[in-house]
Formats: C-alpha cells, structure tokens, sequence
C-alpha cells in the first residue's frame, strides 16, 4: 500500500504557483496588476519603454467633512406617510426627496493620489516579454530581453514600511537608464465638480514630489490636503533631477521608494500633516536595503496569504504553463480546475490588499 501512495505522489504533478502572468503589457486599467498594503494601491502596467504605475491612497476623497442633515425635515413626515397609506407611493417618495432627504445627495468621490510614469530609452521593442503577479509574495514583476541583456522590474506595497517600492534590475551592469515622473491626476470635467489643485516638483537631487488638495464636490469644499514623495537610490551610475523630471543614467540597478499620506484624521476632522507623515515614513527606511525591504514584505504578506491553500485537482496538464488570459479563454470549452483555484486565491489577495486590520474597511 506504502509503495502504492508513494507511486502515486510521484505521478502527481507538483501543486501549481499561486503566479497570474501575461506575454503582453496591461492595454488599459482593468488589465494592469494590483498591489497594496491597505493604504497604498498601485496598478502596474508594464510597459517596457514607458511604464505606468497608478497609485491610490485610501483617505482621498473629494470634499471634506460636512453634515448632510436638512434642518426642519421632519415637518413632511406626517404628509408622506399620509400619501403611502393613500397608495400614492410615488408622489411620498418625490416629497421625501425633495424634503428629507441629505444634503448633497451623494456621497463624495473616491480619487486617484497621481501616476508614476518611467521611461525606459531603447526598450520598445522587447523579446521574451512576461508579466506576472506573485499572489505568494505581493510582487509584480516584468521581464523582457533588449540586445542580449535581460531586464527585471519588480513592484510591491510594503505593509511593514508603508511605502510603494519599484526596483529596476539587469543582468549585466550599467544598463539602468531611465527617466521618472511623479504626477497629478487631474478629475474628470464635470458640472458637479469644482475647483481642485496639484503641483509637481523635484526637491532636490534624488527627489520628486507632488501635493495637492481633494476636489470640490457638490458644494462640498475640497478640505484634504496631500502628499507623496519618490526617492531614487541608484546602485553605480548617475542619479538627478531636471524640473520634474528624476534622471537615472547608467546604473547597475536602481530603487524607487515612494511615501504617501494625507491630512485625514477621521470622519470630522483633516488636519493632519501629510507632509510630516511622509518626512516620518521616508526616514524610517533611509537606511533599510533593498533585500531588506523585500524579505519584510513578503513576511507579513505571507502571514495573511499562506493561511488558506486550495487545490481543485488536475485536468491532466500542467496548465500554468499557460499565459492566464489564454486560460480564461478556453476555460469555457476545457477542464481547469487550476484557474479556478487560482481565481479563488486571488479573490483573498485583492482583500489583503486593499484592507488590514487599522486601515479603512476594503
């Protein structure tokens, strides 16, 4: 029986990586890769010449506090009540609206923080391109082949350091060359919308940063200010800034660390300094290395995500070895078990993501 047990675990293929990956950069939003830590988001696109990394903090959100009550309400109740016990339930809930019913009607908006945008010289036409997102460690990474020299680029959100971390890596030495911009999200042009602002800025030689305030919205007046700022640690090589810009020439490899935060407290009151909550996050981790920042991260992610595994069975192949999108293609007319496993996992990786215990509710 024993060597029947064992026969059978050596036939049986090893249990898939928890890995969704692509032969192609995301096309739009709803293709890029997600990664967080609860308060910061990214969305990672994977563009080898121009990549683009959508950022989010939780607390940003157009308007400020404000109290929805309208005085002297209750005076339409006794009509209203009249109209539903006559049938005329439309006209009741036209006077509850009309009446009664919060001040703006709607909530505010949620709002993106900016956008990463780097420009690789050179690297629009790639080879052996892949995308992936490492469910297991909260890791995106992109690798591809330019000349002979292959390329990695890795991004997570650090719940450890709070920070957003993007490391550019080659495997021959002084091939990092690469331009960074740190910019605002402008809101969409809408009559409901008001005034908002951001600025960009480089504030000194291995430093860009953006600050802003939320949009007006409805009446609500725009009352939460922000901040985010990206440093650059290049390993050999040059590092500036020009304006805007933060300039990478020549390096072995090259670090980005962005911090975020803005002047939420709680439901009343916004009058936090982001920026001295940047300053705070940013000197913590002044001297954490790049393994350091990694190994940490992939700890405390682990300590969530390795809580559940879920295996379905096989259809007989090794189907990971497929791009997913090619899988959920002809999840339709073939067995793979796989996939829904893996959607499963990814479905507890969104979670982990976008909520931990002491940050907002996903």
């Amino acid at each position: 029986m024993f060597h029947g047990l064992l026969l059978l675990a050596l036939v049986q293929p090893a249990p898939s990586e928890p890995i969704i990956w692509f032969r192609q950069p995301a096309q739009n939003w709803n293709e890029a890769l997600p990664v967080g830590n609860g308060r910061l988001g990214a969305m990672v696109f994977g563009h080898p010449g121009r990549e683009h990394i959508q950022l989010n903090e939780e607390t940003l959100w157009s308007g400020g506090p404000y109290d929805p009550v309208v005085r002297g309400a209750s005076a339409a109740l006794p009509e209203i009540r009249r109209l539903l016990f006559a049938g005329d339930v439309a006209a009741a809930h036209d006077l509850f609206g009309r009446t009664m019913m919060g001040r703006p009607i709607e909530q505010m908006k949620y709002q993106s923080l900016g956008d990463l945008w780097l420009q690789v010289p050179g690297h629009d036409s790639v080879t052996n391109y892949r995308r992936e997102l490492d469910l297991d460690q909260a890791v995106t990474r992109v690798s591809y082949t330019v000349a002979g020299v292959r390329y990695l680029r890795e991004v997570f959100v650090s719940a450890v350091d709070q920070v957003v971390v993007v490391r550019f890596s080659a495997d021959r030495p002084g091939m990092i060359t690469l331009a960074a911009e740190l910019r605002g999200t402008r809101n969409p042009a809408h009559s409901n919308y008001g005034t908002d602002y951001f600025q960009m800025d480089a504030v000194g030689p291995t430093t860009l940063r953006l600050t802003g305030k939320s949009t007006d919205y409805l009446g609500v007046a725009g009352q939460l200010r922000y901040q985010a700022d990206l440093e650059a640690r290049a390993e050999g090589g040059a590092i500036r800034t020009d304006r805007r810009r933060l300039l990478v020439d020549g390096a072995d490899a090259v670090t980005l660390v962005l911090a975020a935060a803005t002047s939420f407290v709680d439901y009343r009151t916004v009058t936090a300094n982001p920026a001295a909550r940047v300053a705070e996050t940013l000197g913590r981790v002044a001297r954490r290395p790049w393994p350091a920042l990694r190994a940490d991260h992939v700890r405390e992610h682990q300590h969530w995500f390795r809580r559940v595994q879920l295996s379905l069975g096989s259809p007989g192949a090794r189907l990971d070895t497929l791009p997913t999108d090619v899988r959920i293609a002809r999840f339709a007319s073939a067995p793979d078990p796989g996939l829904a496993a893996l959607y499963y996992q990814f479905g507890r990786y969104l979670l982990i993501a976008s909520s931990r215990p002491g940050t907002e509710p996903a």
